[in-house]
C-alpha cells in the first residue's frame, strides 16, 4: 500500500515525465492524451497494480485464453453490474497460469473507466494492517483503500493463519469480506487452493460469501513466466 506522501511524490515525478515531457503539448493542452496517461498511471500506482501489468492488452493473452474470453471479458462487459451488485471472481490455479495478469487487466479497465481499485496480496494486507498499529496515517490510508470500488486480494492461502481462521488476520479477513458483501462491493481473489479448500480454510462466514457472490474460475496449468524469461533473453541477448 502506498502512503499519501508516496503517492504525492510519484504524482510529481509522473507529471514531470509524462505531461511536461510531452513532445506534442509540453503540458499546455489539457485535452492531450498525455493527461489521460498521467491520470491512469498515478491511479494504477496508488491502486498498487503490479507495474508489469499496467499496459497489458488482450493480444498479450496467449495462455488460458478461453478463461480470458469466457470470464474476464464478460466480467468487464458487465463491470457496472458487478460493481452495483458486489459480484466477484476467484481465480484458482497454480503459480504462473495468469491469475495476477487477469486480475490486473480487470483493475486497469476499471481505472480507465473512472472507478477506483486496490490490489494487494493477503500477506501484504497482513503487513499493512500491522503497520497501522503504529501509524495513524497508514491505518487511515488502508481503511480508505479497502473501500475502493474493486478490491483484489492475491495469494489467498499463502499466509500462516489459514488453518485457524480464529486468529487476528482471520478475523480481519472476515470483517473485510463481510463489510464489502453487505455494501455490495466486489472483491476479486486469486489462490493456488481449490475452491472447496479455500472455503474450508477461511471459516463459515467467508465461505458463505465466497459461495454466494463469487464466480470460481479454474485456470489451466502452464507457466507463462517461462515465456517472459525467453523474451528477456531475446531482448537482453543472453
Amino acid at each position: 500500500m502506498r502512503t499519501p506522501s508516496e503517492v504525492e511524490e510519484y504524482t510529481q515525478r509522473a507529471r514531470q515525465a509524462i505531461v511536461y515531457g510531452c513532445a506534442r503539448c509540453q503540458g499546455v493542452d489539457a485535452d492531450c492524451d498525455c493527461y489521460k496517461r498521467y491520470n491512469e498511471v498515478v491511479a494504477a500506482y496508488e491502486a498498487c497494480v503490479p507495474r508489469d501489468f499496467w499496459n497489458i492488452k488482450p493480444q498479450d493473452v496467449d495462455h488460458n485464453f478461453e478463461v480470458f474470453r469466457g470470464v474476464v471479458i464478460k466480467y468487464i462487459e458487465q463491470l457496472q453490474t458487478a460493481l452495483n451488485r458486489g459480484y466477484g471472481l476467484v481465480f484458482l490455479g497454480d503459480n504462473g497460469v495468469g491469475k495476477t495478469f487477469f486480475i490486473s487487466f480487470i483493475l486497469m479497465t476499471a481505472i480507465r473507466t473512472g472507478k477506483s481499485a486496490y490490489y494487494t496480496t493477503l500477506p501484504q494486507l497482513d503487513y499493512n494492517i500491522k503497520r497501522g498499529f503504529n501509524s495513524p496515517e497508514v491505518e487511515e490510508q488502508l481503511r480508505w483503500m479497502l473501500t475502493s470500488d474493486f478490491l483484489a486480494i492475491d495469494e489467498m492461502g499463502k499466509e500462516k493463519y489459514k488453518a485457524d481462521p480464529s486468529t487476528f488476520l482471520g478475523t480481519q479477513v472476515e470483517r473485510i469480506f463481510k463489510q464489502r458483501c453487505d455494501d455490495s462491493m466486489p472483491v476479486i481473489l486469486a489462490t493456488n487452493m481449490d475452491f472447496e479448500a479455500l472455503i474450508d480454510a477461511y471459516g463459515p462466514t467467508v465461505g458463505s460469501i465466497i459461495s454466494g457472490k463469487f464466480q470460481p474460475v479454474m485456470m489451466k496449468p502452464g507457466d507463462y513466466r517461462r515465456k517472459l524469461a525467453k523474451r528477456m533473453g531475446d531482448e537482453m541477448g543472453y
